[in-house]
């Protein structure tokens, strides 16, 4: 008697478990998926972000990074915006770098629950202002002027990017990105990065009132190079939902 009251007493904690976790999956807090840029996947409304950061290669100074993006979702498969992103700061002892890129992009999503994945174009518009202060040293100048013609040479661009988010819990998701850009001065240009994100929304009930989504991430995307000079971006993002 006793070994089978045991066993049941198993079986019902067994089932409990097991309709605790099917309730999680199906409804999970989050109205919405991180994606890559401070960027959310919504079935609809605005969403709208923000990042500061420093971007870095080798042999070059780093760079402060400022980002920003808006977005609607018209539904679960369109959705487009703008984008703006800033940099700023000394390449090294002659190059003082002010970088200015505005893009404007469209997604198809595939947007689920728990997960989203997009592709869409990019078009983008550059304003850069690289400023050569010449110190009167021809070596110091020759090695500088690799770390200037990083940011000279990708001008304004027509492209595409890729990727997707899932949430691992409601309060915790991940994403990934790629972008491809074909610059008018014949060069590619390709990036890949991924970030992790926590959902500030569930925490506060005041936000869970005025926004659909708040998600604070942190990026991080590689620009590879033929020279191997790789150029790396780390950026601490906010996005919020409407």
């Amino acid at each position: 008697m006793r070994y089978m009251i045991t066993t049941w007493q198993w079986q019902g904690s067994l089932r409990k478990l097991v309709i605790s976790l099917l309730l999680l999956i199906a409804c999970p807090h989050a109205t919405g998926v991180p994606l890559p840029g401070q960027t959310i996947a919504q079935v609809k409304g605005l969403d709208a972000g923000m990042g500061f950061g420093l971007a870095k290669n080798k042999g070059c100074k780093a760079l402060w990074t400022w980002t920003s993006q808006a977005n609607y979702s018209y539904d679960s498969l369109l959705s487009g915006g703008a984008s703006l992103k800033f940099l700023g700061g000394n390449l090294d002892s002659v190059n003082n770098l002010v970088y200015q890129r505005y893009s404007a992009s469209g997604k198809i999503m595939h947007n689920r629950s728990r997960y989203a994945l997009f592709i869409g174009p990019v078009l983008s518009f550059e304003n850069t202002n690289l400023s050569t202060l010449i110190r009167g040293i021809s070596e110091e100048k020759e090695n500088a002027t690799e770390c200037g013609d990083l940011f000279a040479k990708i001008g304004s661009s027509i492209g595409y990017h890729s990727g997707g988010g899932f949430l691992a819990t409601p309060s915790l998701g991940f994403s990934f990105g790629h972008n491809l850009d074909l610059t008018l001065n014949g060069a590619i240009i390709v990036s890949f990065s991924s970030s992790i994100a926590f959902n500030l929304r569930e925490q506060f009930e005041k936000l869970r009132e005025n926004t659909k989504n708040l998600w604070l991430s942190l990026e991080y995307s590689i620009m590879p190079r033929r020279n191997k000079n790789d150029i790396h971006n780390f950026i601490l993002g906010l996005a919020v939902g409407f």
